[in-house]
C-alpha cells in the first residue's frame, strides 16, 4: 500500500507540475500577467466554493477546503511572470 500511495503522490507532483508550466506559459503572453494569474486565482477560490466534493465528509469539509485553498493559492503565486 506504500507503493501506492508513493505512485499517487507522484502522479500529483507530475499534474501538477504540467498544470503550473502551462498556466504559466499562457500568463505571460497575456498584456498583464500578474493580473491575469491574479484572476485566475478568484476565479479558483471562488470555483472551490461552489464545487461538490462528495467524497468529503459534511463536517470535514471546512477543513478540506481550507487545505485546498492554501496550497492552491500557493501554487498560483510560485509562478513568476
Amino acid at each position: 500500500m506504500e507503493e501506492f500511495a508513493e505512485d499517487v503522490l507522484a502522479e500529483f507532483a507530475c499534474v501538477n507540475t504540467i498544470a503550473l508550466t502551462a498556466l504559466k506559459a499562457v500568463a505571460v503572453l497575456q498584456p498583464d500577467a500578474k493580473a491575469y494569474l491574479q484572476t485566475i486565482l478568484e476565479g479558483g477560490l471562488r470555483a472551490m466554493d461552489t464545487t461538490n466534493y462528495w467524497s468529503v465528509a459534511p463536517e470535514r469539509k471546512a477543513a478540506f477546503l481550507e487545505k485546498a485553498k492554501a496550497r492552491y493559492t500557493d501554487a498560483i503565486m510560485s509562478i513568476r511572470v
